[in-house]
């Protein structure tokens, strides 16, 4: 507004008189405007005022709204409430009763299962206690062959020892007796070398004595002969002597040293000749002796040697068959042990087979009906009329496998698979009876299908029908159709139970009654 008014003012200092008309439009269409404006603005405010009051009035109303709101939901939770906890007290009642008629079938399932376990339990034990009276038995065996083995063992071991005493005893007096005889031989040998050494040295010393006195006589003749010699010698080497010392005196007192000298080895070597002759006396005598003793001696070695030979033969035929003893001894240990382990895995694979059938019956166990479960065994009508055969015979040693009924009655060797034969009878019956019941509905399948097909040849006309017998051409009141032949059932075969073609004959081989027993069973 003061904008237009100041150039309202500017305008009317420019235009001149002639425009005050045209200035009077303006400013009546300025005026206008202005009033306008001021109606608008007027409506403006008053539209203001109006949203104002409106939000105002708005909010106050949310506010009302939403404390209702809450009133409200205050009290529909309250009444939600109420049914909420009726219908959940219902649905408490139907799931207590629910879950009483749910423990209660529990319950009797866990009497079930309760009373299953202790019959499990039951027969468990049964097996058990078979098993352990069966271990036991084994080994009671086991332990007696063992003391069979060990009783003949220590009985031959005795025996060897015996033996071997024996012959030790014989070796060693047969050793002292050589040894006494060969002790005898050098006393004896050690008196004549006594003796004879005597002799030697008698005739020795009377030897000497005799060539000591000849040899003394004939020294003596011949000192007296060379002392004269000597003498008249003497008196000419004196004279001699006397010249030839007056003539070299050096040369004399080297001679005189000379002599001195000649007679030392002339001592010395008389020395060396009586013990040269003394020593050669005594080889001459030692080689006699030896030659004695060599005789002697190579006719006791000889004999020595030939009782050796003897012994070492004998000593060579006692090895040898201490050899075969151990070798033998060996070989029956080696057989033992291969026998033992065989015995060890034949066990091992019965072992295996029972637990695989333990295994298997209790897989069965879950396919048996109530019945089955109830009474696993059917009544023979063989064991009445046959029991009062079987209450004389005699009960198994212990060292053999053997079982026991349920009224404590033993049980022979080729009745123990009775129960397996019943159960094995049974199953195989049941095939059988499946396995007819399938050819028969196979078979009414096929006369089914071959009357539908009849029936379809019958509503229909073409020319596989035509050519083929027609049930609609009738001649002589009768059909082309050939009606395939009824059904004819076999004739029964005749079935012997097992157990009762074993006891029919009980003087026949447990064996073959067995084998029998299998037959009746594959029947």
């Amino acid at each position: 507004m003061a904008k237009i008014k100041k150039q309202m003012k500017g305008g009317s200092k420019v235009v001149g008189k002639k425009g005050k008309t045209l200035e009077s439009d303006q400013e009546r269409q300025l005026r206008f405007e202005i009033e306008r404006m001021k109606a608008e603005e007027e409506a403006r405010a008053k539209e203001a005022a109006r949203k104002n009051e409106l939000k105002n009035r708005q909010d106050s109303e949310k506010k009302h709204a939403n404390v209702n709101r809450l009133k409200i939901l205050t009290q529909w939770r309250k009444l939600m409430r109420l049914v909420k906890v009726e219908d959940l007290r219902k649905e408490i009642e139907i799931i207590s009763q629910q879950h009483e008629r749910e423990v209660d079938r529990k319950d009797a399932i866990i009497q079930v299962l309760d009373r299953d376990l202790e019959e499990s339990e039951d027969q468990y034990q049964m097996a058990l206690r078979a098993h352990l009276v069966m271990v036991d038995r084994l080994i009671d065996m086991h332990n007696a062959r063992l003391r069979n083995i060990e009783y003949d063992f220590e009985k031959d071991l005795q025996e060897l020892v015996d033996e071997f005493g024996a012959e030790r005893a014989e070796m060693n007096a047969s050793h002292a007796r050589h040894k006494k005889e060969m002790l005898d031989i050098l006393a004896q040998m050690e008196m004549d070398f006594t003796e004879e050494e005597g002799d030697a040295r008698a005739e020795f010393e009377s030897t000497r004595e005799e060539i000591k006195n000849r040899n003394s006589e004939e020294y003596n003749i011949l000192r007296f002969t060379l002392e004269g010699l000597i003498e008249e010698l003497e008196r000419h080497f004196d004279s001699a002597h006397q010249n030839y010392m007056a003539t070299t005196e050096v040369r004399t007192q080297d001679f005189k040293t000379l002599t001195r000298n000649d007679q030392k080895s002339a001592r010395t070597i008389e020395q060396q000749m009586r013990r040269l002759q003394r020593l050669q006396d005594q080889i001459a005598h030692w080689k006699q002796k030896l030659a004695t003793n060599a005789r002697k001696c190579e006719e006791r070695n000889k004999a020595m040697k030939a009782e050796k030979d003897a012994i070492f033969g004998h000593f060579q035929e006692l090895k040898g068959r201490m050899n075969k003893f151990r070798e033998r001894e060996a070989a029956r240990l080696q057989e033992l042990s291969i026998n033992s382990n065989a015995a060890i895995s034949t066990l091992t694979e019965r072992k295996k087979v029972a637990e695989r059938i333990l295994s298997h019956a209790e897989l069965c166990r879950y396919l048996e009906t109530e019945r089955e479960k109830v009474l696993p065994f059917y009544a023979s009508s063989v064991e009445d009329e046959e029991k009062a055969s079987f209450d004389a015979d005699k009960v198994r040693s212990s060292l053999q496998s053997a079982a026991a009924t349920k009224d404590g009655q033993p049980v022979e060797e080729w009745n123990c698979l009775d129960n397996f034969f019943k159960r094995y009878n049974k199953v195989l019956l049941d095939v059988l009876a499946i396995e007819r019941e399938r050819a028969r509905l196979r078979s009414e399948n096929g006369d089914l299908r071959s009357i539908l097909k009849q029936y379809l040849d019958g509503i229909s006309v073409n020319e596989d029908v035509i050519n083929n017998p027609n049930p609609l051409l009738v001649v002589n009141h009768k059909t082309n159709i050939v009606m395939p032949a009824a059904h004819q059932r076999p004739p029964p075969n005749t079935t012997v139970e097992g157990m009762h073609a074993v006891r029919s004959n009980p003087l026949t081989d447990g064996r073959n009654q067995l084998h029998r027993g299998r037959q009746g069973a594959s029947i």
